[in-house]
């Protein structure tokens, strides 16, 4: 334990001396992971796994495809039921909106009320957190439908403060009280829905129903496609001001208008910020490697006088444990400030309202690994390096190179001093600059030796010989 304290203590004092080394390496991990983290949460919280049900790809929703684009498809509820007998559909999830007013307070309030097909529960199979979910004994066909509600959990939460003995209570809408049967799950935000009802499904062509169906299992959206179109150009022939001149029947899942709007984008992205991982672990370890080869002789002195190769290895490992750990705790909190700031760059209603964005746990922890193995794997590249050649030749190594730099420094000034003295010396008997003084020009330009002092940047003095 002893050790272990005094390889942290001389690791931190290593990593305080390089202050440039450490913010350049701890900057680089830090940006890899945060970046990386957080842009592959918001992948997978909106385009991976966006829903909660546990069929969401079976979960199709019915369109027609004409010249201007894509159109939802309503029916009736005569049609709703020919349409469930088609041997590809589970089940269809028929909904209608009706918005009403929260009346029995003080001031009305405006709530947004889903009328929802009895089977519609137990078809998309999340269980609620109070109570039970509508059944099909809520809405018998040809009746009326029993006056009962299933809260959303943000209703729940805003106007009974999470009391858990909110069943059996009454809820008054439009000035009629419906009966609490349960509570939604947290997630569980089909269509946006505050308050659920039974829907009453007619016999009438009157009103037209929004249409989701539940595919059996093995189905594929092509195989759909050729079942529903024949029945929904019969439709069209019957009810013709309710379809288009010309239409084709398209299913597509519940997560396909998010991935055509924001998909690619959100995919280019977390390329980019992968590749900024990469960068990033490419940096420590160029790094680390270049100071590793810096610290060849010290790693050489401290084998010479005694230290084990295990010593040496536990040194650097915990150096570059310390390293790796610092960047991996700056890059989760980056991490979260980078979520934060892309959900909040985000249009409100990019994604679906089930959408729960949270940092994703698994991709932060191969995040930080992959950042710490690069730490540990390029900081210890120095120790193994050691271990392959003898520390006395180690030295004799960084010897000859300070002692060659140094026969190179001197060797380069001697031939400054022997090309500059072959320039001054034609001038010493010439004429040059001759005045008329009557003087020889040996009296008038005595002998003079050359001097080189010894600095950063050769000087050139020239002093007469007395």
């Amino acid at each position: 334990m002893q050790t272990v304290l005094l390889d942290l203590r001389y690791a931190l004092r290593q990593i305080a001396r390089s202050p440039g080394f450490t913010l350049t390496a701890v900057i680089s991990l830090a940006l890899g992971i945060g970046a990386t983290t957080a842009v592959f949460s918001v992948i997978y919280a909106a385009l991976l796994n966006p829903y909660p049900y546990p069929a969401a790809d079976r979960i199709v929703r019915l369109t027609l495809e004409t010249k201007a684009g894509l159109s939802g498809a309503g029916m009736n509820g005569p049609q709703i039921q020919q349409l469930r007998q088609l041997p590809i559909v589970e089940s269809v999830l028929a909904m209608g909106y009706n918005p009403m007013l929260l009346t029995g307070h003080d001031l009305p309030e405006n709530v947004n009320a889903l009328r929802l097909i009895s089977t519609g529960f137990g078809a998309l199979g999340v269980p609620p957190v109070l109570g039970r979910g509508l059944l099909p004994s809520d809405a018998v066909d040809g009746q009326e439908p029993q006056a009962v509600a299933v809260l959303s959990y943000k209703f729940w939460r805003k106007h009974f403060f999470s009391n858990p003995d909110v069943l059996g209570k009454t809820l008054q809408l439009d000035r009629k009280s419906y009966l609490i049967v349960g509570v939604a799950a947290p997630r569980f935000t089909w269509y946006s829905g505050e308050v659920y009802l039974p829907l009453k499904l007619t016999q009438d062509s009157g009103p037209a129903y929004i249409v989701d169906i539940l595919l059996r299992p093995g189905v594929t959206h092509e195989q759909a496609d050729a079942a529903l179109g024949p029945l929904l150009e019969a439709f069209a022939k019957d009810m013709p001001k309710h379809f288009p001149e010309h239409f084709r029947v398209k299913v597509e899942g519940l997560n396909e208008w998010v991935v055509r709007g924001i998909g690619g984008t959100l995919y280019l992205l977390f390329g980019a910020v992968a590749l900024l991982l990469a960068i990033g672990c490419g940096n420590v370890s160029i790094l680390l490697l270049a100071r590793g080869t810096a610290r060849q002789q010290e790693l050489a002195v401290r084998a010479s006088v005694g230290a084990s190769r295990r010593r040496l290895v536990g040194q650097l490992l915990t150096e570059s444990l310390l390293l790796a750990a610092i960047g991996a705790a700056l890059g989760v909190l980056t991490a979260y400030g980078m979520l934060w700031a892309i959900v909040g760059l985000l249009p409100r209603y990019a994604f679906a309202p089930e959408v729960v964005i949270h940092i994703n746990l698994p991709v932060l922890f191969f995040s930080a690994g992959v950042a710490m193995a690069t730490g540990i794997l390029f900081g210890l590249w120095p120790a193994l390096e050691l271990s392959r050649t003898h520390p006395s030749q180690a030295m004799q190594v960084n010897v000859h190179r300070v002692a060659g730099s140094v026969r190179g420094r001197s060797g380069q000034k001697r031939q400054s001093r022997k090309k500059l003295e072959s320039i001054f010396h034609p001038l010493r008997d010439t004429g040059y600059g001759k005045r008329d003084t009557g003087k020889p020009a040996a009296q008038r330009y005595p002998r003079r030796r050359l001097v080189l002092t010894p600095s950063r940047s050769a000087s050139i003095q020239v002093f007469s010989r007395p």
